[in-house]
């Protein structure tokens, strides 16, 4: 009985092989979505902890206008401009509208503690379908 030497894949082997690197390059782009999904998750969280902080530095150089309470705003509500707080709070509004989507934030101060809480639509989580509200809560003495 002769032995045939084999020359070259059988066509078998060849589907397997696309099949198995098509389902692996599939996995990749997936993966790949997901990753820039929860970096724009990260970047959106970054801006609010950013804002946050830059509202409470302007509290901190207008000191006694926040303790008074000039600050405090809730969410849907922005203040006219008048003095110096009202128009860091209405800066501010803005400023987390045009950096955040649909950004809001509030502003409480008692017996010398701010809170300050903004909240935005986490777009990254709406298409995962996990969930869409964001929020970062920043609570500190002034």
């Amino acid at each position: 009985m002769a032995m045939r030497r084999q020359q070259g894949f059988g066509m078998v082997e060849v589907l397997v092989a696309t099949l198995l690197l098509s389902i692996g390059l599939l996995g990749l782009a997936s993966l790949q979505t997901y990753s820039i999904q929860r970096s724009n998750s990260s970047a959106q969280r970054v801006a609010a902890v950013e804002l946050g902080y830059d509202l409470l530095d302007r509290m901190r150089a207008n000191r006694a206008q926040a303790i008074a309470g000039r600050y405090d705003v809730q969410i849907g509500t922005t203040p006219t401009a008048g003095d110096l707080a009202t128009t860091d709070v209405s800066q501010w509004k803005a400023r987390l509208a045009a950096a955040l989507p649909d950004g809001d934030g509030s502003v409480l101060v008692e017996a010398q503690i701010a809170t300050i809480t903004i909240t935005w639509t986490d777009t990254a989580r709406v298409d995962t379908g996990s969930g869409s509200a964001g929020s970062f809560n920043l609570r500190t003495q002034l």
